[in-house]
């Protein structure tokens, strides 16, 4: 029995009829059709768990090979970058088997692509009703058997998991079951705003005498272990808690702190726990961050409505969408269950190399590899992404700082043009060919009442956006000539272009006096507003760029493959050799910031933060000896929170760390399988992590001040 929806149909929606059938349009219809018999395929050959203990039914994994071998071709569910999170609002109001009738009720209303979406919509999640009802099956086997409280155990389950096959989530332990079974049938991803969806279900439990708060936080334990049974390390597993309300009322809820607690007692990677805040936020929910980030592994980035909010309603989001905010599969600004997200990264530090050797590298010989992340990976070709040969002037032939400041400009804002156009580019071949996974765009609202693909246009708010990271290290090495070549005249530009070239073998005084330039991190504004312009200029032109939907771009301060770009950007004027770190998002280039966090804070809060909506996060790592893990520590979390806030940073993540233990674990990773530490926008095993990664987090880690 399928329960009635509560969905609108496509009889309740204004506007035009479907476009007219065409090749491209029977094209995408007969890929969606493909995506879901692919997703039957998996559901249908992937094995039922009943869980040995706990009450969540499910594995986290579905049988991809065997789907293959039933299909006899490699399965296919769709495009899906697991950036963004799935409407799980939409999802716990329907369940499976009201998104099935909506969409199904609708397809009989239009034709074309648009009804043949909605079909293929419908196809998968009849099909997730079945995969529910099979572990409904299961655990009633299972429950005959047994006796006592695995019996009430098993029989739970069961009743949970019929219901979910036949209606719409009614209690708290529905509900999280419904997530489980839809994210990992999604291949998993982001996570959202999950503790908003899943309040209403939670107080209504805990007033009915059904559930305690100890219940809860046990079922959000098992939740949390599932989704380390899925992955760990850069698995896209984020989740934002507290926050905003669509009418702009702190959302704040219990299960918000639940959320961290249970972060605080499983303490492994997964998920990624951020917090938003703003002006009104409850002193306890920012207390209970405090403990999640003085537990050390890099947990509880905070995000600042009070910034963020404003600067996506400048660029054109409605009010209530833009509080709605959460963060994507690292610390990218999405808008929970309105907007997928697409972006492209560029790397400024490039940008500088190729300004100061008029368009070309300054690398060795050969082709550079290396591992993204992690030791189990395997070793890759890299790219620079950029454009070679861009000629902005001989760099020995300049006389001011001034030409240097112009070459580099023109340079770098060329390269962020041609990276927009790519951006643009890529968004019209989606429009034109791209067929979103028909599951997940049966949760999105505007998918299920029109049959639009989310490519075009079924999702509420385009999220496409550039990312440049590693100013900072750019401001660096800009400063350094500014004093060294130019005000000091301790070298000439030719000479300092001859020790680039040679990674200053044989040139080791230039490199002290380069080293010993001013550099950001320090609170010192002769390197902090060289940061500052490029990143407003950053900001401006990407925000001024035509786009093919006609809303403006998203800038972000943020970049991923910084540690790629380490091996693929020569020696740089700020005493860097080839191979040593660069500074990742806003951040300083590890090992430069000398004066303590709050100086950190204050170059970075200097910066356009609030421009750059799409992300401008910047780290602080804390070694474990300046904040030790008690009350004096907690207090000098606290601390640091209150200037960021106060100085108006958008997005901060504080990591505290033992530098004596990470050193000792390169050397006895056997000895060490436990210590997590902060990447980027995941958290993830020290011991897993490649040699130069590494190093990467043992640089950045501020001892003192």
């Amino acid at each position: 029995m399928v329960a009635q929806s509560t969905a609108n149909t496509v009889n309740d929606r204004d506007g035009p009829l479907p476009r007219p059938w065409d090749d491209a349009a029977a094209q995408r219809a007969s890929e969606a059709e493909r995506h879901a018999a692919s997703f039957e395929a998996l559901l249908g050959n992937t094995p039922v768990e009943a869980p040995k203990t706990g009450a969540l039914a499910g594995p986290a994994h579905l049988n991809w090979r065997g789907a293959q071998e039933a299909l006899g071709a490699p399965p296919s569910t769709g495009a899906d970058n697991l950036h963004f999170a799935m409407n799980v609002a939409t999802l716990l109001r329907l369940g499976f088997a009201g998104i099935e009738e909506t969409a199904r009720a609708n397809a009989q209303c239009l034709d074309g692509e648009e009804s043949a979406y909605l079909e293929a919509i419908a196809r998968c999640h009849a099909a997730a009703r079945r995969f529910a009802a099979a572990h409904a099956g299961e655990a009633e086997r299972l429950s005959e058997a047994a006796c006592g409280e695995e019996r009430t155990r098993l029989s739970q389950i069961a009743e949970n998991c019929r219901a979910l096959s036949e209606r719409a989530p009614r209690t708290f332990s529905e509900a999280v079951q419904l997530f489980w079974f839809a994210w990992c049938m999604r291949g998993h991803g982001t996570i959202g705003r999950l503790d908003q969806h899943l309040y209403p279900f939670y107080k209504a439990d805990l007033e009915g005498g059904r559930l305690t708060r100890g219940d809860a936080l046990g079922l959000l334990r098992e939740l949390w272990e599932g989704c380390n049974r899925a992955g760990s390390g850069d698995t896209l597993v984020n989740l934002v808690v507290g926050g905003q309300g669509r009418d702009g009322n702190d959302a704040t809820n219990d299960l918000s702190c639940l959320m961290i607690d249970a972060s605080l007692t499983v303490r492994k990677t997964e998920p990624h726990l951020s917090a938003r805040i703003h002006a009104r936020t409850p002193e306890s929910f920012l207390r209970k961050i405090v403990e999640l980030q003085l537990m050390g592994h890099g947990q509880g980035a905070i995000y600042n409505d009070e910034q963020i909010v404003p600067s996506l309603v400048e660029k054109g989001v409605p009010v209530e969408s833009a509080r709605n905010y959460a963060n994507d599969g690292c610390t990218e600004v999405t808008i929970d269950g309105e907007s997928g997200i697409e972006f492209i990264q560029m790397e400024a530090v490039k940008a500088l190399e190729l300004t100061l050797f008029n368009g070309e590298e300054n690398v060795p010989p050969g082709e550079p590899v290396g591992e993204y992340i992690t030791r189990h990976q395997e070793r890759r070709r890299l790219r620079t992404g950029l454009e070679l040969g861009c000629r902005t002037g001989d760099f020995s032939s300049m006389r001011t700082f001034g030409e240097v400041c112009r070459a580099f400009l023109d340079q770098y804002l060329r390269q962020v043009d041609g990276l927009l156009d790519a951006l643009c580019e890529r968004i019209r071949d989606q429009q034109r060919r791209g067929v979103s996974s028909p599951f997940l765009a049966g949760t999105f609202p505007g998918c299920l009442a029109s049959g639009v693909d989310p490519f075009r246009g079924g999702f509420t708010i385009p999220c496409y956006m550039l990312f440049s990271g590693s100013i900072p290290t750019v401001a660096d090495g800009l400063a350094a000539i500014k004093q060294i070549v130019f005000e000091e005249k301790s070298c000439t530009p030719g000479e300092l272009l001859r020790a680039l070239r040679d990674d200053f073998e044989g040139h080791e005084a230039l490199r002290r006096r380069l080293l010993a330039a001013p550099k950001f991190g320090n609170d010192d504004d002769y390197v902090d507003e060289i940061a500052t312009d490029i990143a407003r200029r950053f900001c401006e032109r990407v925000v001024r760029h035509p786009t093919p939907t006609g809303k403006p771009f998203w800038p972000a301060l943020y970049d991923f493959l910084f540690n790629d770009f380490a091996k693929i950007v020569g020696a740089t004027p700020d005493g860097r050799r080839w191979r040593d770190p660069i500074g990742e998002h806003y951040s300083p280039t590890p090992g430069r910031a000398r004066k303590g966090p709050t100086a950190i804070i204050r170059s970075a809060a200097k910066g356009p933060l609030y421009e750059a909506c799409g992300s401008s996060i910047f780290h602080i790592s804390l070694a474990r000896s300046m904040v030790p893990a008690n009350e004096s520590g907690a207090a000098v979390v606290r601390q640091l929170l209150d200037a960021a806030l106060q100085m108006g940073v958008a997005v901060m993540d504080v990591a505290i760390y033992d530098v004596e233990a990470l050193k000792d674990a390169k050397l006895h990773p056997e000895l060490h399988e436990d210590l997590i530490v902060r990447v980027w926008g995941f958290s993830a095993r020290f011991v897993d992590l490649c040699d130069d990664m590494q190093d990467h987090v043992i640089a950045r880690a501020v001892t003192g001040g």
